[in-house]
Formats: structure tokens, sequence, C-alpha cells
């Protein structure tokens, strides 16, 4: 018999519960389960790749760096990406991607909390993007 999902569930919580529910178990299918696993991840694979495009499409060069400086003015101390992007009014997907090319360009660092991720930019980048303008 399916479980309902709590309020307390996230998203990923509930589509293995889906997955668990729709595998029969009885006959030790692995195989099957795999399967359905990999499924998901493809599908998960093409929305991504969908909204990446949607975000690049409808977004100038110059709209990705105004992003970019938005963001390291606002990592002035340590801050998740959900939090970024309640502030920004952002998708958190969206934000963690402009997050994530900060930091290949080394101009933010991260630490752990918990099962969190917190950024900050790093010392001295704010005056050096200023320069620059």
């Amino acid at each position: 018999m399916p479980q309902e999902r709590t309020e307390s569930e996230d998203p990923e919580t509930g589509v293995v519960r889906k997955i668990v529910e729709t595998v029969d178990f009885k006959t030790d299918k692995l195989e099957e389960i795999h399967e359905k696993l990999n499924s998901l991840d493809n599908r998960m694979e093409r929305m991504e790749g969908k909204l990446d495009k949607v975000i690049t499409d409808d977004t100038s060069e110059s709209d990705l760096k105004d992003v970019h400086k938005r963001i390291l003015d606002l990592l002035g101390s340590w801050m998740s990406t959900k939090n970024l992007a309640k502030i920004m009014n952002y998708r958190q997907e969206y934000v963690s991607r402009k997050v994530s090319e900060l930091k290949k360009m080394g101009l933010v660092e991260e630490k752990r909390d918990g099962k969190s991720i917190l950024y900050k930019r790093k010392g001295g980048v704010k005056e050096a993007m200023e320069e620059n303008d």
C-alpha cells in the first residue's frame, strides 16, 4: 500500500519513495531498481539542460556580469545559495550555477556547515572588481 507524503518530506525523498513503491522487492530485482534510477537520472539531466537553455537564451552577457557582481556584493559573509536566491528573487538552481562559476574563477570560497554549504567572496575580490569597472 502506497505511503502518503509527509509535510517534512523533501522532494528527493518523495521520488525515491515512489521508485521503491513501483519496484517489486519480493523478486529481488536489483536490475529493475537500477534501470528506474538511471531513467530518473536521464530525465533530470534533460530537465537541467532545458533550464540552462531557458536561462541563457533570455540573458545577455552584460546581465551575466551584473548577476555575478550582485552575488559577490551579497557574499560579504557566509551564505547559502538558498538564502541568496531568496534575497535576489531568482531560482536557487540559477543562483547555484552562478556561484559555481564564481568559485571556478577563484572569486568565492566555500565551507560546509552540517548538511549546508556556505559561500563567501574571497578577500580583496570586491575591490578588484570595482577597479575594473
